[in-house]
């Protein structure tokens, strides 16, 4: 509890007002209070535990602007729309605005236009960046995705190296660090990298109660799927490591009748929106997906996370199933694991860390793409459509994507994931200009009284443009629209940047010569050392007979007793195939599927052994499920 009654008031009147809730989840509220209070602060919440509330709260309690430091575009993007909902002034710095929309931005944020400010950490070293920030009022600097500072974490960026270095021009502001899933050396590299101060850490448990982890050891993982999905009504989500493995699953869920949506970082924009409504609706209550897929996404009844492949670490494979069971009901997580799924794993890795010339290659084909010349480049974002670009320069899609991601840990670019920038435009002259414009030219008159009409915001910040319905009230193609738009442009009457979803690259240094470029040897061999063993841990999870949770949970440096749910618990606990065993193990209601993967190796005998249990009338059979009677 609170030391200080009037934060814990104000948080709690914050929270009730904004979010419509009455008490904080478990730990938010020491979180929240230790902001508030001016500690640095490191808060470990697992999947789901509602990190964002633990800095938004605080940020509405303290004077001032907080700004939010985060990798993840689409989910700074998520969260300012949900602010705003809710009547929060919010805004995101991204590479989709133009010079003078950042600008104007940073201008309104120093001038307290903003309660919260969205930035990536590469925003943190321009110029124009840093001498508005030296004169905002910031309240509180929270950095989320916190184990992205850490060579050790599963999602190093070097960008993230440099966040400390702007505490100096706000020494007195606290700093809040979030993460998900951080090991002890992960948590000891957040507070030195971050310079934290005598910081307070909240590390919740990572033990879910109501999440059952499991491993099904199969000859046929896809066959299991369609099973358990045909067997199991609820809502639940299928990962998948590739976009062909999600096309492939979908097409023969659907085949057998099973409702589902896919969802992978080649759809467009509108395609994820549409299959992320279709699910969250519950038309299509499966979605297959990569790990695009979860990010910022929060629907509490899902029943179960089926992996039809491995996933490249244990920290990628806690969060993914953590997405189970938010509602605090019963779940399931099924890690479905042949044979040679291990070897193709720890291929996988191997193809990260493309040859050195490779690398090279794909920099120089990227740089000329660009057009950028020798020298030039440093802090500018470029749109790049990476389909055009592999098949421009004849480049394997794999191999130049993992050569980008090294170019990025060895400093040199920073890629973005493709995200929907909509159209922006904002008036730079005022009403009496526009008139003047308006009379002089008068082909324009109707886009900007349609403009003025719909936006009345226009003249004082940049709007949103729904491009689409304003070429069907105007009745013209949106390629005149854009048009019209870009003449204006070059009249000085507006500023506008077009709508875009294409993946952004930030240089963060000018181009190099290709003999001056360096890679360096250690991080390129302490990452892959560091991608194998996070592999191979992932591979023990799946082999060792040892509780699913247990093993999870003493990952991350907590300790754990079995579980007794998982089926390592499960086949430890009956060893032995027996009648008397097989009573006990349907004390919880089971499938026959769940029966084999506890008795693999006795199917003839569970099967005499079930007829017989049903004909004593010990067992019963009810809705696909066998339980005692």
């Amino acid at each position: 509890m609170s030391n200080n009654t009037s934060d814990l008031k104000k948080s709690l009147e914050i929270l009730k007002k904004y979010w419509g809730y009455d008490a904080f989840r478990p730990n938010q509220e020491e979180i929240v209070d230790d902001a508030i209070n001016g500690h640095d602060v490191l808060a470990l919440l697992p999947t789901g535990g509602g990190k964002s509330i633990c800095f938004q709260v605080p940020g509405l309690a303290r004077e001032g602007i907080t700004i939010v430091i985060s990798p993840l575009i689409a989910l700074m993007h998520d969260q300012v729309n949900n602010l705003k909902k809710n009547g929060i002034r919010a805004i995101a710095l991204t590479g989709g605005m133009s010079y003078r929309e950042m600008d104007i931005t940073l201008d309104n944020a120093r001038f307290g236009g903003y309660d919260f400010l969205y930035t990536s950490p590469e925003r943190l070293k321009s110029e124009l960046f840093i001498e508005r920030f030296k004169t905002m009022p910031v309240n509180l600097l929270v950095v989320d995705e916190a184990h992205c500072i850490s060579e050790w974490g599963h999602d190093f960026r070097p960008s993230f190296l440099e966040i400390a270095a702007i505490r100096q021009y706000h020494p007195e502001v606290p700093l809040l660090a979030l993460t998900a899933t951080a090991t002890k050396r992960v948590q000891e590299d957040i507070i030195h990298h971050l310079q934290l101060r005598n910081p307070k850490i909240h590390e919740a448990s990572f033990k879910r109660d109501n999440l059952i982890y499991n491993v099904y050891k199969s000859v046929n993982k896809l066959e299991n799927i369609i099973s358990f999905c045909q067997e199991n009504q609820g809502v639940g989500i299928v990962y998948c490591q590739t976009r062909r493995s999600v096309k492939d699953v979908a097409r023969i869920l659907l085949s057998k009748g099973i409702p589902c949506g896919y969802y992978h970082g080649g759809l467009n924009m509108e395609e994820r929106n549409l299959m992320l409504q279709r699910w969250m609706r519950e038309e299509a209550r499966i979605m297959v997906a990569t790990n695009a897929f979860g990010m910022g996404i929060d629907k509490p009844n899902v029943r179960f996370v089926l992996h039809y492949e491995l996933p490249m670490s244990p920290e990628a494979y806690f969060q993914e199933a953590g997405r189970g069971g938010r509602d605090g009901r019963n779940s399931v997580a099924i890690c479905y694991y042949e044979p040679h799924d291990g070897i193709e794993l720890l291929e996988k890795v191997a193809m990260q860390f493309p040859e050195k010339d490779k690398i090279i290659h794909v920099y120089r084909a990227l740089c000329n793409f660009l057009r950028l010349a020798i020298g030039s480049g440093q802090n500018e974002v470029f749109s790049i459509d990476i389909k055009v670009f592999i098949k421009q320069y004849n480049l394997e899609y794999i191999e130049a994507y993992n050569s980008l991601k090294i170019l990025e840990l060895n400093g040199y670019i920073v890629l973005s994931e493709g995200i929907l920038n909509p159209t922006k435009v904002k008036f730079l002259v005022n009403n009496r200009e526009l008139y003047n414009f308006q009379v002089s030219q008068e082909r324009f008159y109707p886009l900007t009284a349609l403009l003025l009409r719909t936006y009345p915001g226009i003249f004082d910040y940049y709007q949103t443009i729904h491009d689409f319905e304003l070429c069907n009230r105007l009745k013209i193609p949106m390629d005149s629209l854009k048009s019209q738009l870009e003449k204006m442009q070059e009249l000085g009457v507006i500023d506008f940047s077009w709508r875009s979803e294409d993946p952004t690259i930030t240089f963060l240094q000018p181009r190099w010569n290709d003999n001056e470029l360096r890679l360096k040897p250690e991080i390129y061999r302490l990452r892959k050392e560091n991608a194998e063993n996070k592999a191979r841990k992932m591979l023990s999870f799946c082999e060792d007979e040892i509780c699913r949770a247990q093993q999870i949970i003493e990952y991350f440096g907590q300790k754990s007793e079995p579980c007794g749910k998982c089926d390592a618990c499960l086949r430890n606990m009956f060893s032995e195939f027996n009648f008397n065993n097989l009573l006990k193990v349907l004390e919880t209601k089971r499938r026959y599927s769940e029966l084999l993967q506890i008795f693999p190796d006795s199917e003839a005998s569970l099967k005499h052994a079930l007829r017989l249990g049903l004909n004593e009338e010990k067992i019963k059979y009810k809705d696909e499920y066998y339980s005692l009677l």
